[in-house]
Order: structure tokens, then C-alpha cells, then sequence
């Protein structure tokens, strides 16, 4: 382990150098496994020289993989302060799942209404297995991951359904904001039953070829997250300013 400035960094995981990866994709990696995974809070400061240390390599692979950040917004760049994780700010939280939640309603809709009767049967047996708990690990952090993975795939799988690339770009493009806000809210803790319930629903109405059904229960447990979200977030700065 290595300290930039306010943060300690772990070393990097031995998967990381798998397939002798290019060096700003190392980087980029390393820092967004800790901003999803855990690692790196909201306010943590880093500098491309202190996780070019971690890695064993320059720091302009790191600068280029901090900018990549910054364009996503998971980082942010301040004048007298340097790279530090953004703190998410409540209100803006909820606007994003709000739209966030009508970007996958739509794709959840054209998934229902283009998907084959075989492929409606794949759907909902590969997410039967996705959203099974049998042989899940009790440690909370590989836990967490373990799932958030599974969530992912489930994704993946749906948008195969809608077959519209554009649509799916915007909608991929919040996967890893919504990923670190839920981790800065909940820590490693399970997610609350309501979202489980919402991934049922939404694959019951693709696999029944129902658009509207599966738009609407789509939208509706990812806007009921991202209130819930926010309130935890509030509910630690509140608690950060006593």
C-alpha cells in the first residue's frame, strides 16, 4: 500500500496485468475498481504521481486515466485542490435516475416487443440464474461486487433484446455513476428487497412481451433507487457537517 496525499491506495489486484494490458488502461482499471469496488470516498484526494507508484509506472499513463475519469464524472479537477473523488450532491442524484430510469424503460420496452419467443426463454432462465443467491460468499465486499457484476450481465442481456446501439450507448453511460453513488450510499450492504422485485418484474414483462409493463416497472424501481440514494446520501452529509 502507498499514500496519495489523503488516501492510502492498495496495490494493484494480479488480475489487473492479465493480457499485459496498455498502461492507461492499467491505470484506468485500478482507479475505477476502487471508485465502484471501494476504496475511494467522495472528497479522497489523489495524484497521478502516487498511483503511478502503486503500478510501477509513469504518471502520464495515470494522468490520461484521471482524465477519463473526469470526463465520466467520477473524478473532478479543482484549482489549489488537484483530483479528487467528486461528492455526489442529492438533488442532482435523483435528476440522473430519473433519467437514467427512462433510458432503460425504453430500452426494457423494445427488448418486450422485439425479442423472440426462444430468446424471451433464454432471457428469463439466464436471469433466474443471475438473480439466484445460492453460492453467494457472506464477505461483504466480494459480495457486493459479485452482485453488482450479476446486475450488469443482467443489462447485457436485455439490451441484446432491444437491438438499438445508440439507445443502449446513452443508457450504458450512466452504468458506472450509478455504480459508484450505490456503493458511496450503501456501503457493502445487500440493496434494499424493492430492487430485486423490480428486476423480476421488468424480466417477467420482457419474457411476456409486454413493452409497457416492462418500461414502466423499469423506470420505476430505478427512480425509486436513485430517491433512495439520495437520501442516504444526505443523510451522511448531514451527518459529516455536525
Amino acid at each position: 500500500m502507498r499514500t496519495s496525499l489523503n488516501v492510502v491506495l492498495p496495490d494493484a489486484p494480479e488480475a489487473l496485468w492479465q493480457g499485459a494490458p496498455r498502461l492507461h488502461d492499467l491505470a484506468y482499471a485500478y482507479l475505477k475498481g476502487l471508485l465502484l469496488g471501494g476504496g475511494l470516498d467522495p472528497g479522497d484526494q489523489i495524484s497521478s504521481e502516487g498511483v503511478g507508484r502503486v503500478l510501477s509506472i509513469s504518471r502520464a499513463p495515470v494522468a490520461d486515466a484521471i482524465r477519463r475519469l473526469t470526463v465520466e464524472g467520477l473524478l473532478e479537477i479543482r484549482p489549489q485542490v488537484g483530483c479528487r473523488v467528486v461528492r455526489p450532491v442529492p438533488a442532482e442524484v435523483r435528476d440522473l435516475y430519473e433519467v437514467f430510469g427512462a433510458t432503460e424503460g425504453v430500452i426494457a420496452r423494445l427488448a418486450a416487443e422485439r425479442r423472440s419467443a426462444i430468446e424471451a426463454e433464454s432471457f428469463g432462465r439466464r436471469c433466474a440464474a443471475l438473480a439466484s443467491m445460492a453460492g453467494l460468499t457472506d464477505e461483504p465486499a466480494a459480495r457486493f461486487v459479485e452482485l453488482r457484476q450479476r446486475n450488469r450481465r443482467r443489462y447485457e442481456l436485455l439490451h441484446e433484446l432491444a437491438r438499438s446501439p445508440r439507445t443502449i450507448e446513452i443508457a450504458e453511460s450512466f452504468w458506472d455513476q450509478s455504480d459508484f453513488l450505490i456503493r458511496v450510499a450503501f456501503g457493502h450492504r445487500d440493496l434494499p428487497s424493492f430492487v430485486r422485485a423490480g428486476h423480476a418484474a421488468f424480466v417477467s414483462a420482457v419474457v411476456a412481451g409486454d413493452g409497457p409493463a416492462a418500461e414502466h416497472e423499469t423506470r420505476r424501481y430505478l427512480v425509486r433507487l436513485g430517491r433512495h440514494v439520495a437520501e442516504l446520501l444526505e443523510r451522511r452529509t448531514q451527518a459529516d457537517d455536525r
